[in-house]
């Protein structure tokens, strides 16, 4: 579960634009998707690492190795997300100058 929404907040992140890049869009322009984002950080911190979570919903205290595990495939989604924009703004930029 936890894996799931991590990998969600950072495809959130890059979904925001079609084109333009996430670095350029910024972080913090949509308060909705921030108070989201911070919801589901807030919710996975309760369900993973608080007594009542882990009897709730049977989960257990994730190791920090479990969550760098996570990492190459976040930046692996917005490696491949930003080549994707790239392709889609040259593209575009090549249909303008033929028109």
């Amino acid at each position: 579960m936890s894996a799931i929404v991590a990998l969600q907040i950072v495809n959130v992140l890059l979904c925001r634009s079609s084109v333009r890049s996430v670095f350029s869009t910024g972080l913090f322009g949509n308060p909705l998707i921030v108070w989201g984002v911070v919801l589901e950080i807030a919710l996975v911190l309760l369900a993973d690492y608080t007594p009542w979570g882990n009897a709730a919903l049977g989960t257990a205290p994730l190791p920090a190795r479990v969550w760098l595990f996570l990492v190459p495939f976040a930046v692996a989604m917005v490696v491949l997300e930003e080549l994707r924009k790239w392709v889609a703004r040259r593209r575009v930029g090549q249909q303008d100058v033929a028109d």
